[in-house]
């Protein structure tokens, strides 16, 4: 199992659990870990912390033989096969996100969206919640056994309910996020992901090529999958199916979207710039020389002047109206001296 090497005090609570589940611990291990425990209160919480985690996901794995067992007989019958035996309750959630990108992909599914400008909060009848931006779209499939998500464009806040019987996952391009109680979001960007976590925890799973999967008798991909864990404020992207290592964020601004904000710290301004473009109704673009200054602040994204107004007096430009559909900033020339 490959497991992120954390900036919080979690991470000797997560590195001791690993060691003492190997299989292979020894009495004076054990020892040291009670010695550890003992150092302090802290120490014991975010150990039984990590414990209540890893229990959550456990149920995973009967999920798992009963829907790879389902599909088996109703979609793949001429191509049947044996589900690889699963060790342990991530490697049982690796392949448990596999079954639900073919399943997805083969069952019909309630679908949302939004427009350019538009954000909606979705209410599924577990009481979760989906946060949807703008220019975003999800497909939603529940069954009494599984709640299976799928980012097909955009961005979304999922507000998850607690139900261990019943895994929370969301698929994305190569991306597979499972989660049972807890508050992330996930970005899609052309083919990259970036997931974040505001609450609790996740596993991110790398699944690449799995959305060629389409219709009857194609087959699911291989279990196998090692996931990455991510606690609150980490965030990580898969770029081209290839991950990235875990950031320690402000999750918060990250998702301020929702509160009508952006958050940006020194990030170019052509991202800036493109990301507002996406709560206007008009398109905003940067001149060809015009350099890639960081922007730093707050932005309101209610008002597009203010938008405008914002970056204007952050960076020497100047918006120019090229269209009624179009505006320009190019940069301010210099003032005679």
């Amino acid at each position: 199992m490959h497991l992120v090497t954390q900036k919080t005090p979690d991470d000797a609570a997560t590195d001791w659990y690993v060691r003492l589940h190997s299989g292979d611990v020894t009495q004076s291990a054990r020892l040291e870990h009670e010695a550890w425990l003992a150092e302090n209160e802290g120490n014991r919480e975010r150990y039984e912390a990590v414990q209540d985690s890893m229990r959550n996901l456990a149920p995973l794995d009967d999920w798992m033989r009963t829907e790879a067992n389902r599909l088996n007989a109703r979609v793949m019958a001429r191509r049947a096969r044996r589900t690889k035996s699963l060790i342990g309750g991530l490697a049982s959630a690796a392949a448990a996100a596999a079954v639900v990108v073919f399943w997805i992909a083969t069952n019909p599914a309630g679908y949302y969206e939004t427009a350019r400008a538009e954000q909606r909060e979705i209410s599924l009848d577990d009481g979760s919640r989906i946060h949807l931006n703008s220019t975003s779209s999800v497909a939603v499939r529940y069954s009494p056994d599984v709640r299976a998500i799928e980012l097909n464009s955009g961005e979304g806040v999922f507000d998850v309910t607690r139900d261990a019987q019943r895994p929370f996952v969301v698929a994305a391009a190569d991306a597979e996020v499972v989660a049972i109680g807890t508050q992330f979001r996930v970005q899609l960007v052309g083919r990259d992901v970036t997931v974040t976590v505001l609450e609790g925890s996740v596993a991110v799973f790398n699944r690449p090529g799995t959305r060629a999967i389409s219709g009857p008798g194609a087959t699911h991909p291989e279990p196998g999958s090692e996931p990455t864990l991510l606690y609150s404020n980490d965030q990580i992207t898969l770029h081209n199916g290839v991950m990235t290592a875990v950031e320690s964020v402000n999750a918060s601004a990250a998702a301020a979207w929702r509160e009508g904000k952006l958050i940006y710290d020194a990030t170019p301004l052509r991202r800036v710039v493109a990301e507002m473009s996406r709560y206007t109704a008009i398109d905003l673009a940067v001149a060809d020389g015009v350099p890639d200054h960081p922007i730093t602040g707050l932005i309101q994204i209610r008002s597009p002047d203010a938008m405008l107004r914002f970056i204007s007096n952050a960076v020497p430009v100047t918006p120019v109206r090229v269209s009624n559909e179009r505006i320009v900033l190019h940069a301010t020339p210099a003032a005679p001296e």
